[in-house]
């Protein structure tokens, strides 16, 4: 299997009931990946939540794009019962006009407010941590990224939004490998094992029984 379903009606999640997945966000305005990894099964779920520019570049056009990638990417979070919930720490570097800041910005507070009030836990990590859990190399390229993510899964999805697969898929193995839950394809040993250090708790404690974290 690897689509995840949406919906826009959910309780929140019951944080005395153990979750079934750990799912990995790579927020994007345009091509959002989305990976959620089993805590059973070990399976491998995956997609791109797409939210291509609007036609007219009013606020009113760019208000209603925001708050349906939004809500849509909130609800298929949910909807995969998570336990845990890996994204990218929030931080910029910008050496020249970048229009799309304040929106990308919105975008992630946005989320991560969606999520927490429906009782998702949220790790939040770097992306050399996603990277050196992924290749063993914090600065890794795209490209290994994208031949590591072929590996450990070989059936996985590889289309042209292959590389928000890729940096989903890791980035909900971060969360798994975080949980100490033995279903990844692959050793978390060597530089693999040094992605978790320093990563910060949760901003809730995760929806898993008894629970060690790394």
């Amino acid at each position: 299997m690897d689509t995840l379903s949406s919906s826009r009606e959910f309780a929140p999640l019951d944080p005395a009931t153990p979750g079934r997945t750990v799912v990995g966000l790579d927020l994007s305005l345009t091509g959002a990946g989305v990976a959620a990894i089993d805590l059973v099964t070990g399976e491998l779920s995956t997609a791109v939540h797409r939210s291509p520019a609007p036609k007219q570049d009013t606020i009113g056009a760019h208000v209603a794009r925001h708050r349906a990638l939004v809500d849509g990417l909130v609800a298929q979070v949910l909807a995969c019962d998570p336990a845990l919930v890996v994204v990218e720490g929030l931080k910029f570097s910008v050496k020249e006009a970048d229009t799309s800041l304040s929106r990308r910005g919105f975008l992630w507070w946005a989320v991560a407010e969606g999520l927490h009030n429906g009782g998702a836990p949220i790790l939040e990590v770097t992306p050399g941590q996603i990277k050196k859990l992924g290749t063993g190399n914090g600065g890794a390229s795209k490209d290994m990224m994208v031949a590591e993510y072929a590996l450990a899964w070989p059936d996985s999805v590889r289309d042209k939004n292959v590389q928000d697969r890729a940096d989903a898929s890791f980035a909900a193995a971060l969360g798994v490998a975080y949980l100490r839950v033995p279903v990844l394809p692959f050793k978390v040993t060597g530089e693999r094992r040094k992605a978790l250090a320093k990563i910060a708790p949760p901003s809730l404690t995760p929806r898993i029984a008894a629970a060690k974290a790394a």
